[in-house]
């Protein structure tokens, strides 16, 4: 069996990606439900902002994956790319189905054998719980990491630099400058985000430049600009993500590849993986996959949301309950025979 030695600074990205995304969908989860009225100009401004200082979450999770698969280093063929998205299909047809079927049956309030058969149909149409998303995106990526990777092993680090330079151009600077300005920039560089992303972890991963210092001064500016010019929109027009939502965002690309540069300058000589960070890291999947359930279940069925609270306390309390109970399910989960292999 091939043994993979951990890269500790991945390690801990991961569980700080995890800690993020779980704090993401609390801030998330009623701006996108109420608007800006209903939960008052203050509250829907905090979360807002609070979603935008965790903006980088995905991107990272996205870029680990750049860095651990498309590693050269690491055996990779057609056989193992079937088992991971053998995988990910799995989970669409239990949690994909299963949170369609429950999103059916609290609209409906009653259930049905067709609700099932329903369940299903959406799930192929990708309309279940919107986390799920990333399994789709996963198995597209999986898809062409064998390609991928027949790419970046014959290139010089210059020539992966370049392709990287040209995909973010062509995913995140024209299509920033196209919203931000009303303008419609022909765009001949286009090939997906989420490979950009892909790349990029990778490249961020081997490249010997010294980034520590741009990716402070990325880190602060991307976040001012997005915090400063989303809660203008919010007064403007009460909307939340009328701007930085999109992933092809620039100053989203500045935010998560700053994050991943300052843990790797940060951690990358770091030797030993602490036991937390093993547990939070060997139950992450688990954890995005579970966290929406209790997210759904406190704030609908509980009717208890951070403005239960003073808002601070609320963001607080409820990250708090949601990621033990998620961590504790997922560890759980893993115990199972049938179950652990999808987690």
């Amino acid at each position: 069996m091939e043994k993979k030695e951990k890269k500790v600074y991945i390690e801990i990205l991961r569980m700080a990606a995890t800690f993020a995304v779980v704090f993401l969908h609390i801030n998330m989860t009623l701006v996108e439900n109420y608007t800006s009225d209903e939960l008052g100009f203050f509250n829907f401004a905090v979360f807002n902002d609070g979603y935008i200082c965790v903006k980088w979450a995905v991107p990272c999770f996205i870029m680990i994956s750049g860095v651990l698969l498309l590693d050269p280093a690491r055996r990779m063929d057609w056989k193992k790319i079937r088992k991971y998205v053998v995988r990910m299909l799995l989970v669409l047809a239990t949690f994909g189905v299963g949170y369609a079927l429950m999103e059916l049956v609290f609209t409906q309030k009653s259930f049905s054998v067709p609700m099932l058969f329903q369940a299903v149909l959406n799930t192929l149409q990708g309309a279940s719980w919107s986390h799920m998303w990333y399994i789709y995106m996963l198995i597209g990526l999986y898809l062409i990491t064998i390609p991928l990777r027949a790419v970046t092993e014959k290139m010089s680090g210059k020539a992966l630099e370049i392709l990287v330079v040209i995909l973010i151009l062509g995913n995140f600077f024209i299509p920033s400058i196209n919203t931000l300005t009303g303008l419609k920039l022909v765009n001949f560089m286009q090939i997906g985000e989420y490979v950009t992303w892909y790349l990029t972890g990778y490249y961020l991963s081997v490249t010997t430049r010294k980034l520590f210092v741009p990716a402070c001064i990325g880190t602060v500016v991307s976040l001012v600009f997005m915090i400063v010019s989303e809660t203008v929109l919010v007064c403007q027009t009460g909307e939340a993500f009328a701007l930085n939502h999109q992933t092809s965002n620039v100053f989203t690309l500045v935010l998560g590849a700053s994050v991943f540069i300052l843990f790797k300058h940060i951690f990358e000589r770091k030797q030993a993986i602490h036991p937390v960070v093993r547990l939070i890291c060997r139950t992450s999947f688990g954890i995005y996959l579970i966290h929406p359930l209790f997210i759904n279940f406190i704030y609908k069925v509980l009717h208890i949301t951070p403005l239960s609270f003073p808002i601070a306390a609320g963001i607080a309390v409820l990250f708090t309950v949601v990621f033990t109970l998620s961590l504790a399910t997922a560890f759980v989960l893993k115990k199972i025979p049938l179950v652990k292999n999808l987690l």
